[in-house]
């Protein structure tokens, strides 16, 4: 009989990377003979934004999203979701913290393993948020990180139960971005920890030997005024644009020529993945998430870390090299590391 897998995520219908993930990996896991379903804890409707085989059922389980820091209540309403979910599936993997800690709270409800990934970067925890996860990520079966840099540090923990599985590329385009286009890109959402305030103090730096250059940066959030105002205050606006987000973001970055990451911290950006698949080439401040992709390749371009200077150079000698074709080429070769092909038999692996 098949394995029954239920992934429990926040929000099946909106958009981001876990969101992306999860779609992705479920289709790809019916097609190996897994049986799917997403329950999505807080809605009561909808359907995910990304592709989802007619095969995988979504459940709405209309958790109020107001009332997930209220840890008891949303305690309760987990453990009544085990002991419903118990007859119903093999395997629970969770998404998110907030919700794996009351699932493993109450690991005696569910007769079957779960699974907790994590997704995030361990600096962008909460000290409490590190000390929860620490305590209670050890009662899962497994615990699933995105790369080996995360291995090591719950291993610094005492952590037996990890397994690193990396995110997936499952669009491939048929032909590589021609670079052609004089245009820079960077896409995501408008908060402190994503640094698009440092692309533009970079090109304030750079901006007499910039043209024809432009930068494009797709997006929205709660930064938004605070980044248009420094584009004004800088009077660099023929330069570099806030635009609003997009739908077509493989379109955007196979008409780009670069791909800007200015994050103090990632923990697998799908964007970049995207960006190599196209062949783009990226800048980026020094992540190490982005390190390990890079994989010692030196295809992706590194600045030091809060270092605007430095950033603001590696961008302008990017813009004056005249052949990127061999960097493109080596940019797509890398993205190949996280093909369907290398990434979905760890995931078999790990659920057989």
């Amino acid at each position: 009989m098949a394995k029954r897998i239920t992934w429990l995520i926040n929000n099946i219908t909106q958009v981001g990377g876990i969101e992306r993930v999860v779609c992705n990996v479920s289709n790809l896991l019916q097609k190996e003979g897994f049986r799917l379903k997403i329950a999505s804890l807080n809605t009561t409707s909808g359907q995910p934004y990304f592709e989802l085989s007619k095969n995988i059922t979504v459940e709405h389980l209309d958790y109020p999203e107001s009332e997930m820091l209220n840890r008891k209540k949303l305690k309760h309403f987990i453990g009544n979701f085990l002991k419903t979910e118990d007859a119903k599936s093999d395997i629970i993997i969770t998404c998110h913290s907030p919700i794996a800690v009351p699932v493993l709270q109450q690991k005696s409800l569910y007769h079957g393993k779960i699974i907790c990934t994590d997704h995030a970067a361990w600096e962008y925890y909460t000290k409490a948020r590190k000390a929860l996860n620490a305590f209670y990520y050890r009662r899962a079966d497994k615990v699933v990180v995105l790369t080996d840099r995360a291995k090591k540090i719950y291993q610094r923990y005492g952590f037996k139960n990890l397994a690193v599985i990396p995110n997936i590329i499952t669009d491939y385009p048929k032909t590589l971005a021609p670079l052609k286009n004089k245009e820079l890109i960077a896409i995501g959402r408008f908060a402190p920890e994503k640094g698009y305030d440092r692309i533009i103090e970079a090109i304030n730096l750079i901006k007499d030997n910039f043209t024809p250059w432009h930068i494009s940066i797709y997006g929205d959030g709660d930064e938004k005024t605070k980044l248009e105002s420094l584009i004004k205050q800088y009077d660099i606006s023929k330069l570099i644009e806030i635009k609003p987000f997009t739908n077509e973001v493989q379109a955007k970055l196979h008409a780009c020529s670069g791909y800007i990451m200015s994050s103090h911290n990632e923990a697998f950006p799908m964007v970049t993945l995207e960006a190599l698949s196209n062949g783009v080439p990226i800048i980026s401040f020094d992540i190490p998430s982005l390190r390990e992709i890079d994989h010692g390749s030196n295809t992706i371009l590194f600045a030091e870390q809060n270092n605007i200077t430095d950033f603001a150079q590696k961008i302008l000698a990017y813009t004056k090299t005249t052949d990127k074709k061999p960097l493109s080429q080596k940019s797509h070769e890398l993205s190949l590391n996280y093909s369907a092909k290398k990434v979905i038999p760890l995931w078999v692996e790990l659920l057989s």
